[in-house]
């Protein structure tokens, strides 16, 4: 039996400004060791990493082989990639596909009711080594904009994810920022959805807002969700509120799960 620390985390991604700011990556990426490796992590999905973000997890997360794309058509910008503990897990299967009408065109996207962001899906298929089983991950970022895009995306997720399925039954485990709280249509279209053996579930923590802004005294959202159909021990699920003097992570907090193949 094998014992997974999974986290969704959105890094925040460093542009428009933010390069510059108090907030920068460079400021918060210095927390990373003390205030999220410290959890001892297995396997994260990560948003909004922009190629030097990527580069800078690639480099620093030395126990960890980093996977995934950027959203755009000549594969940079944001991306969503996976980063996986390199000696409990071998990697099988990896595509990135594109939530769109044409989910095989990099850059792609829904051409109303959308921003004008590509959005992206990573699908990775792995092997646990200690307990010899095989599971996919899927890790998103839906549209910020328009809620028909969010509902079209995670609509295609899932179609993809019972595609994957019967070509081979695995259980799955869907990461991200869904830009969705618990009473949308995105949120009710996932839980409960059975095209992948047992039915999904939301083993993320049940309770406080997961994007604060770098607010946390104001009222957030709850929008980062880990979806899954493997066994979990909730009672270990996490919220991670680490900061260093009013630093925090990021402008979300990052969600994490104890699940059990």
């Amino acid at each position: 039996m094998g014992d997974i620390f999974v986290f969704s985390f959105n890094i925040l991604t460093d542009c428009y400004g933010n390069e510059k700011s108090e907030y920068s990556f460079e400021k918060r990426s210095k927390l990373f060791n003390e205030h999220f490796l410290k959890y001892n992590p297995d396997l994260i999905g990560f948003q909004e990493a922009m190629p030097h973000q990527k580069k800078w997890l690639e480099d620093n997360l030395h126990d960890f082989q980093t996977v995934g794309c950027g959203r755009g058509k000549d594969y940079l910008d944001e991306s969503c990639v996976i980063a996986y503990r390199k000696s409990r897990f071998d990697l099988i299967t990896l595509d990135t596909f594109w939530l769109s009408p044409t989910p095989d065109v990099p850059g792609s996207r829904y051409l109303t009711d959308q921003s004008e962001c590509p959005r992206i899906c990573t699908s990775a298929m792995f092997l646990d080594k200690e307990c010899g089983r095989l599971f996919r991950h899927y890790n998103t970022h839906l549209d910020h904009i328009g809620d028909e895009a969010k509902n079209k995306g995670m609509a295609l997720i899932l179609d993809r994810a019972a595609s994957d399925y019967k070509k081979m039954p695995v259980p799955i485990i869907i990461t991200g920022d869904f830009n969705s709280e618990p009473d949308s249509d995105v949120y009710k279209m996932t839980v409960g959805f059975k095209k992948c053996g047992e039915p999904l579930k939301d083993v993320s923590p049940e309770h406080g807002d997961t994007y604060h802004d770098f607010y946390p005294e104001r009222k957030g959202k709850k929008i980062d969700f880990i979806f899954t159909n493997i066994a979990c021990d909730r009672t270990r699920s996490i919220i991670l509120h680490d900061n260093e003097n009013g630093l925090y992570l990021s402008d979300h907090y990052p969600v994490g799960a104890h699940l059990i193949l």
